[in-house]
Parts: C-alpha cells; structure tokens; sequence
C-alpha cells in the first residue's frame, strides 16, 4: 500500500450506488478516477485504503457522523466535499463546520446539485 496520497482520486462516500453512478461521470468528466465506499465497507478503511486526494461525502451517510472518518482523513490531508442531495440541510450545519470539510454544496429548487459539484471538484 502507498503512503501517498492520490491526487487524481476522489472517493465517493454514498448511500446511493444510483446516485453514486452520476457522480462518477461528473467524476471522470474532470479526468479523475472515481472510487466508491458504501455501506459495504466503513468508510474510514476506504480512505486508509484507497488515500484520495478529495472525498465527497453525502452528508446523511454514516461516516459524516463520524470521528474515526474525519480522524482518517485528516490522517491522510484530504478534502471533504459535503454534500445534501436533498433537503433539509440545517441538520447537517455542525458537519460542514469541520476543518477537513472545505465546502457544503447543496441545491436549491430550481439550481444543479451537480453543477456545484462540478465547480466544487475544480476548485
């Protein structure tokens, strides 16, 4: 296993392997590799593991509740992108305060959850 950490990677951290599937094609669309954690596998030991350079993380999956997980990636210096993929969003504000998350995107009737995904992975 490397140490490094992989700088074209970004995990996807779901609980929708449908929705998981569209981020990948966002994923790639920036020339990244996608890799995925669900429920399969704790998300900790996917970042241990796989070491990505972003992780998105959808904020209502267990891991955004979880020490161990922001413990694993601030282990490795990765970013979180958290993400709502549907409302309510104020439940998660205590999330997105994390140091290892870098930005909430969230969409609002009418905006493109993954347009602000996209400007989110570029940025």
């Amino acid at each position: 296993m490397t140490s490094e950490t992989r700088r074209d990677a970004v995990l996807v951290v779901a609980r929708d392997v449908l929705g998981a599937g569209l981020l990948a094609v966002l994923i790639e669309g920036t020339g990244r590799e996608a890799l995925f954690a669900f429920d399969g596998e704790r998300a900790e030991h996917a970042v241990e593991r796989l070491r990505p350079s972003l992780v998105l993380l959808d904020c209502y999956h267990p891991a955004a509740r979880s020490d161990a997980f922001f413990s694993a990636v601030e282990t490795i210096a990765s970013r979180v992108v958290l993400f709502a993929p549907t409302p309510p969003w104020d439940d998660v504000a205590d999330i997105a305060r994390r140091p290892q998350v870098t930005a909430f995107v969230h969409a609002a009737p009418g905006e493109s959850l993954a347009e602000k995904l996209r400007r989110a992975l570029e940025g």
